[in-house]
């Protein structure tokens, strides 16, 4: 019997390679893993057969009798009987007994595969192996996604449980020096309760009390956070004001803050002061209903031709045929602040060389101000103006955001009247103002209350 080894990097390819060479026929004697792969042990059915076929017997020599020739084949009979078979035909019995198991477990349904392959492998288990293949290896990658997601949800979580347990080690020893600072000058905690009843944010009134200095009375506590807050606001000398240093700006801020009553009180100052030509306006407001119409009645009033610019290149022709205004003023279209079209509106102006000047509404909420300020601020801003500051309780709120980003304080309007109603801005004035301020009862914190809210004060808070 002659037999072959065919070795292969993988048991299907193995298999191939026998085949291709001993036919659909081949019985696999053996199969074991080696370090060049799978190796496999096979015959051709053609020479398991021939082992398998009875040995010819042997001629008698010419020279017996007829009755030697009988006991001769009688013995052999009786002998070819009794005999135990050979080691050819045991192996030819193992390899159609291993052939027929295997041609039912090939066609048959596939079990589980084992956990762990043992090292030598039998022609059953290569035959299952070359039937699962690619079912294990879809199992396996299956599993392993499976495990590497598991793995990355629970660092995740730990993750966030370390961050969670330092935000609150973090909390609780501000809240313990907090306490200790009011402790020591009790007076800082009665200026941290003055400036949040007057609308500055909890993290502003915190940072000003724990510098304040001790062993002050009350009036010089007043005073001096007074001056600290007028040091802190950056308000635009009347000397160098939008009217006395020109150019072109545009009046940007969401819908309702008062631009184009703004823009005709800017308007006016300015025909007062020097002149109808010396004054250029433009709107680009074609939303509303009658906004244009508005500010055109304002400038039939002042004498002054109002302009519509549609697109960009109506804006950069207009402004181009107004050079030798000394002052030229752009009425925008109000949108909220996370409206898209912001963007390209001030990408519109910035392109046009057009400064632009944002209006607050001091009657808005703070946290609504800071958002407002951070959407229209992406490419800079030539300061602001606070609006309505008449009809606000608190002006703390606005105060605290125009402080914290940094904004130059043009003018305070306090009315509809055109032009009476706007002001330079004043610090004086403005601090006096927020300073005095008061809640209403409803809105007003008692001494428990404020005791428990000062604690809950974080130095990354608002």
């Amino acid at each position: 019997m002659k037999l072959k080894k065919f070795t292969a990097p993988t048991t299907r390819e193995a298999l191939q390679k026998l085949r291709a060479e001993l036919g659909e026929d081949a019985i696999i004697l053996s199969t074991k893993q080696t370090a060049a792969g799978t190796e496999v042990l096979a015959a051709s059915s053609h020479d398991l057969d021939a082992v398998t076929e009875k040995p010819a017997q042997q001629a008698a020599p010419a020279s017996w009798t007829r009755a030697d020739r009988a006991q001769m084949a009688q013995g052999t009979e009786r002998q070819s009987t009794e005999r135990a078979p050979t080691a050819a035909e045991k192996v030819a019995q193992q390899v159609a007994a291993q052939r027929d198991v295997l041609i039912n477990r090939t066609f048959a349904p596939a079990p589980a595969p084992a956990p762990v392959l043992a090292p030598q492998t039998t022609p059953i288990a290569a035959a299952r192996e070359f039937v699962n293949d690619d079912m294990l290896s879809e199992v396996a990658k299956r599993r392993s996604m499976a495990a590497s997601e598991s793995m990355a949800q629970e660092n995740t979580a730990v993750l966030e449980e370390i961050r969670q347990m330092r935000q609150l080690l973090k909390d609780q020893m501000a809240m313990m020096t907090w306490r200790d600072t009011l402790e020591k000058n009790p007076q800082r905690g009665e200026l941290w309760n003055l400036l949040t009843q007057s609308g500055f944010s909890p993290l502003f009134a915190r940072t000003v009390a724990e510098k304040l200095p001790s062993g002050l009375t009350d009036t010089q506590v007043q005073d001096w956070v007074t001056n600290v807050l007028k040091k802190n606001l950056n308000v635009i000398p009347g000397d160098k004001d939008v009217v006395e240093t020109g150019g072109t700006f545009a009046l940007v801020g969401p819908t309702g803050v008062g631009k184009t009553t703004t823009t005709a009180k800017l308007a006016a100052r300015c025909v007062v002061k020097y002149g109808a030509d010396s004054l250029g306006l433009i709107t680009t407001d074609s939303y509303r209903i009658g906004a244009q119409d508005q500010l055109r009645i304002y400038g039939k009033i002042l004498g002054v031709q109002v302009y519509t610019a549609q697109t960009h290149a109506d804006l950069l022709q207009l402004r181009n045929s107004m050079q030798r205004k000394r002052l030229i003023l752009i009425d925008t279209v109000g949108m909220g602040q996370r409206d898209s079209r912001v963007a390209e509106q001030t990408k519109i102006l910035t392109d046009s060389h057009v400064k632009r000047i944002l209006l607050l509404n001091a009657t808005s909420q703070p946290e609504t101000l800071d958002d407002v300020v951070r959407h229209y601020k992406s490419t800079g801003l030539s300061g602001a103006i606070v609006s309505k500051l008449d009809e606000a309780i608190k002006i703390g709120g606005v105060l605290d955001v125009v402080m914290r980003h940094k904004l130059a304080l043009h003018y305070i309007a306090t009315g509809q009247r055109v032009p009476e109603d706007l002001f330079p801005a004043n610090p004086q004035v403005l601090v006096h103002r927020a300073l005095r301020s008061r809640s209403g009862q409803a809105f007003q914190t008692s001494s428990e209350e404020l005791k428990w809210k000062m604690a809950q004060v974080s130095t990354t808070g608002i």
